[in-house]
């Protein structure tokens, strides 16, 4: 099945490419239940008691169970919090989504407008990266799922920091297909945040919306930050063209 790459970060994920790292770090985040978090070495697990925010996830691992220092993630616009997220994601993996393991697809954080079970309305959500490295850019890949429904539930991710990117992943019913945003550098802040909520072509009553895992790829070389703000830029040229 094909990875969906945002409009902003199809251009900059080919000159990624163009110089593609020789080593890279990998953080893995698992979005859920506590009921179902994953064990396996390398992964970051965000829970949250209900109804209490998130706890921040600190510290961060790679995907060698090595602590990253600084690295922090924050919840800082709410999901869905009267009760645990439901397990009912992909269990079933497959694809570009084969990679992850099922106590990662299975579960998410959700969001939806309107108040739903008892829980304020939450048509947008957002977390954020803290403690990043200016000299690298960051990678971003994305896997929702809601199994089990018969209508759309696509879901909208924006990811910005001193440039950002957006795409849209359809949730429903999703066992293979990934959302990928290339080559994003943090801000001032040493800062990346994440922005969720429902796409333009979600066709549910209350637009519900999901976040099950991410991925977080660094791109070690400064040269390469340099090419993909370059990028960055003759892209927004071209569209005001």
């Amino acid at each position: 099945m094909k990875k969906h790459l945002g409009s902003l970060a199809a251009g900059v994920a080919t000159l990624a490419l163009a110089a593609a790292p020789v080593h890279a770090t990998t953080l893995l985040f698992d979005f859920g239940n506590l009921g179902q978090t994953t064990p396996d070495v390398g992964w970051n697990n965000v829970t949250y008691p209900s109804p209490n925010p998130p706890p921040i996830v600190s510290p961060v691992v790679d995907s060698t169970g090595a602590v990253v220092p600084g690295v922090t993630l924050e919840v800082t616009d709410q999901f869905f919090i009267n009760g645990q997220p439901s397990q009912l994601g992909s269990e079933s993996p497959s694809g570009d989504a084969g990679v992850y393991p099922v106590s990662a697809t299975d579960d998410y954080f959700f969001g939806h407008t309107g108040p739903f079970a008892g829980g304020p309305d939450a048509s947008t959500a957002a977390f954020k990266l803290t403690g990043l490295d200016q000299s690298l850019a960051y990678d971003f890949t994305f896997f929702s799922a809601r199994n089990g429904v018969g209508d759309l539930r696509e879901t909208a991710y924006t990811v910005i920091g001193a440039n950002s990117a957006g795409g849209l992943l359809e949730a429903a019913n999703n066992d293979s297909e990934v959302l990928v945003l290339a080559g994003i550098v943090p801000d001032g802040n040493n800062e990346i945040l994440v922005e969720v909520e429902a796409g333009p072509n979600n066709s549910n009553g209350l637009e519900f919306y999901y976040v099950n895992l991410m991925q977080v790829t660094t791109i070690p070389e400064p040269h390469t930050v340099g090419m993909l703000l370059v990028g960055s830029t003759v892209l927004a040229a071209r569209r005001r063209s």
